[in-house]
């Protein structure tokens, strides 16, 4: 039985680019949003991420939201890249670093020696400082007077519940966000973690839905009607991933996209992943592991399109007859051929420029599913912003005859998704399902496309 209906839950969605609050009713319909750009420090010890944007996004938001619905609950909802390291009395003992600060070349090599096998952690070592682990290493061996005052090592978005009020407190999805300081197999902190005595410092992990204290008076204003319960809170694509996992029967796999592109299926095989590929394993909010795939397709797709505006299939069609191609890498942060490269065959403009990124990502997101999946499932879900991208929808349903490629009308899936756990029984974590409208895609008609897929694939993978 799910608790008594919330009349407000408040969702701080907070990713690489943006941070966003949002307001949801009981039957889960945004009533009011606020965002703010998500904040860098740029000053040593390395490029940290700045938490005061997020908070004061809260203290303005919060009682304004609470004044059009009452705030029953409150659930934080962050990238996984990330944890703050607290001391004894709460405080930041380093700053949280973000993804893409680069360690030294010291520190890559001395990680790279005593990274867990991936059969055990289900995830590679990827560039920069996206394998959390690697960044708790940097900052253990660079820094270890401040380390030696870290009590409490704290996934992003459980430090975000902290910090508006409540408890230390950790949890499995964000543990399970390809940071290598998670066992697949067996739950619980990995090897790394146990050897580098960090595992006694994880925080207690608690169910994403777990109630764990209120709101502190400085988010709540003057008049706050609501509860304002804090709930654990989840890994971003883990939440889009439970939004649908709820609503949807049999298997399928789900595209949660924005500067990532991340596919999910819960029915391929954990044990046919490739870490050169750069696939690997998420968690479930009960712990089960997720194989998914992923390729920072947002960004790539910004760096092709440029300011081209939106194509026809004429401009796609263009392309495809002159063999004009774009190679990957555009970004050096993994994918299912990792490595930068980035090659334009020729340059493009305009219109064309659009056209060309909507098929690279497409291409993209066929390698990744096939790199995951083998047998890609006959459902294909998109979400968010490619899922109103009309070229991308097309030119993937071409690329997947046969399949279903279903573009979700949900505007904010993994916001959504987080605040489904408001309306959580706290014991038991049973949740409503709700159901999801899709629009399928219909393939785009692009004479030669197939022939086109087959000679950008063999280059594509020349150096795998």
């Amino acid at each position: 039985m799910v608790n008594d209906t919330p009349r407000g839950i408040a969702v701080f969605d907070v990713g690489a680019t943006n941070t966003k609050a949002l307001l949801f009713d009981h039957a889960l319909n945004v009533v009011a949003e606020e965002s703010v750009p998500s904040a860098r420090l740029q000053a040593p010890p390395y490029l940290a991420i700045d938490p005061a944007p997020i908070l004061a996004l809260a203290e303005r938001a919060l009682p304004a939201f609470d004044a059009v619905l009452p705030v029953d609950e409150v659930v934080p909802c962050t990238h996984g890249s990330a944890a703050a390291l607290l001391d004894g009395d709460g405080a930041l003992a380093l700053p949280l670093m973000d993804y893409n600060a680069v360690p030294p070349a010291a520190i890559v090599e001395g990680y790279a020696k005593a990274a867990p096998p991936f059969e055990e952690v289900r995830a590679p070592v990827n560039p920069a400082g996206l394998t959390l682990a690697r960044q708790i290493w940097w900052q253990a061996e660079a820094w270890p007077e401040a380390f030696a005052r870290v009590e409490a090592l704290v996934p992003f978005a459980q430090a975000l519940a902290h910090w508006l009020g409540g408890r230390v407190v950790s949890e499995v999805t964000s543990w399970g966000a390809q940071t290598q300081l998670w066992d697949m197999r067996k739950g619980g902190p990995s090897s790394l973690a146990r050897r580098q005595g960090w595992a006694s410092r994880m925080a207690p992990t608690v169910p994403a839905w777990a109630d764990i204290g209120t709101l502190g008076a400085r988010f709540r204003g003057g008049g706050f009607r609501g509860r304002g319960r804090i709930r654990a809170g989840i890994h971003d694509s883990s939440a889009n991933f439970l939004r649908y996992a709820g609503s949807e029967a049999g298997r399928f796999a789900l595209l949660s996209t924005g500067t990532w592109i991340i596919g999910f299926d819960a029915g391929a095989d954990p044990g046919r992943l490739d870490p050169a590929r750069d696939t690997a394993c998420g968690l479930t909010t009960r712990g089960n592991p997720v194989p998914i795939c992923r390729f920072k397709g947002g960004e790539e797709h910004a760096i092709i399109a440029g300011d081209g505006p939106d194509p026809e299939i004429a401009d796609i069609q263009s392309i495809v007859t002159r063999k004009a191609m774009s190679l990957p890498n555009f970004t050096d942060s993994g994918g299912p051929l990792p490595g930068p490269s980035g090659v334009l065959s020729e340059e493009i403009h305009g219109s064309e420029r659009s056209a060309m990124a909507a098929l690279y990502c497409a291409q993209m997101t066929t390698l990744a599913l096939e790199a995951m999946s083998g047998e890609v499932p006959d459902r294909v879900i998109v979400d968010g912003p490619f899922g109103q991208n009309r070229a991308y929808l097309q030119i993937l349903a071409a690329l997947l005859p046969g399949k279903s490629v279903l573009a979700s009308t949900l505007k904010e899936g993994t916001a959504t998704g987080a605040a489904l756990l408001g309306l959580a029984d706290e014991t038991r974590g049973a949740m409503p399902a709700l159901p999801i409208s899709f629009t399928h895609a219909s393939p785009a008609g692009i004479a030669g496309l197939d022939a086109y897929h087959a000679a950008w694939r063999k280059a594509a993978m020349a150096g795998v």
